[in-house]
């Protein structure tokens, strides 16, 4: 199984300590809806491979209608899913990308009165403390992984941006 992370951030984002934005940053108002995250890859992916959207702080609640991952045909019987290491289908579950290119929301398989919830509970951990001290080797912070499922998926493309508040 091989990791992956977007071209745009790239070694750089490799490098840092994971933390796409800060929460003292301007930009990360409580309560503004902001991007988050934004990047694709290109590349040839196996089965199980996961790829890293980037980190975001577990008090987060992503905008599922601002929020969208795009994708390339990647090949016969071929599926995503898009969460947390915990859960790592908590946000989207088997989205086909085998069928033709497409977009979807990434929040896709959060039930519509779950959406408002911040990505902890999402996740199901008990708080955010919790979330926080599970992953004490990122910081602290949720690392949102995409993972391919299916067959031998071919070569593709996805790209992705998300947008929310942490809270």
């Amino acid at each position: 199984m091989a990791r992956f992370i977007g071209a745009i951030l790239g070694a750089a984002h490799a490098a840092a300590s994971g933390a796409v934005g800060s929460l003292t940053d301007p930009f990360f108002c409580n309560g503004r809806v902001a991007r988050m995250l934004r990047d694709y890859f290109t590349g040839d992916v196996a089965q199980n491979d996961i790829l890293s959207l980037g980190y975001v702080d577990w008090t987060t609640r992503f905008d599922p209608t601002l929020s969208v991952i795009e994708f390339t045909d990647f090949g016969t019987a071929i599926t995503l899913d898009i969460g947390v290491a915990l859960d790592p289908d908590c946000l989207l579950a088997a989205q086909d990308i085998a069928t033709a290119a497409g977009s979807a929301s990434p929040l896709k398989s959060v039930a519509i009165a779950d959406r408002h919830k911040p990505l902890w509970q999402l996740a199901g951990y008990a708080s955010a403390q919790a979330a926080r001290a599970a992953t004490v080797k990122d910081g602290g912070r949720a690392e949102i992984i995409a993972t391919f499922k299916g067959g031998n998926p071919d070569a593709g493309t996805v790209s992705w941006s998300f947008y929310g508040s942490p809270q």
